[in-house]
């Protein structure tokens, strides 16, 4: 077996995302789109494979500075995508200031996501 040239790069995404429905869509999407994808707990659950992860920003755990700023730390060069149900120009500032790319409404997420998968 040999590599395949085509254009499609299988991205691994990792996902903090603990709502159960939004998980389903963001999931159904990245299957759509040939991607891999891992649900994970705590950012050492990422694996070496991962350009992309998606962060709810309203969750407890995952849903602060210290959080994002060690994804961004650990793995430099990696995708970190935000987001919340309503995102707030303080919260924007300093999710972007702790390593965040983009930071999205959580209600255009699953639209946005062939625009970072590609």
């Amino acid at each position: 077996m040999g590599f395949s040239t085509g254009v499609n790069i299988i991205v691994n995404v990792g996902l903090f995302i603990k709502d159960f429905e939004l998980g389903t869509k963001v999931s159904s999407k990245l299957t759509e789109l040939d991607s891999t994808f891992e649900f994970c707990e705590k950012n050492t659950d990422l694996s070496e494979n991962t350009k992309l992860v998606i962060v709810d920003l309203d969750n407890e755990v995952t849903g602060n500075e210290f959080f994002i700023h060690q994804i961004a730390t650990d793995r430099k060069g990696i995708q970190i995508i935000g987001y919340m149900k309503q995102v707030v120009k303080e919260n924007h500032e300093k999710f972007k200031t702790a390593g965040c790319n983009v930071i999205l409404p959580r209600s255009s997420l699953v639209k946005n996501l062939s625009t970072f998968v590609k």
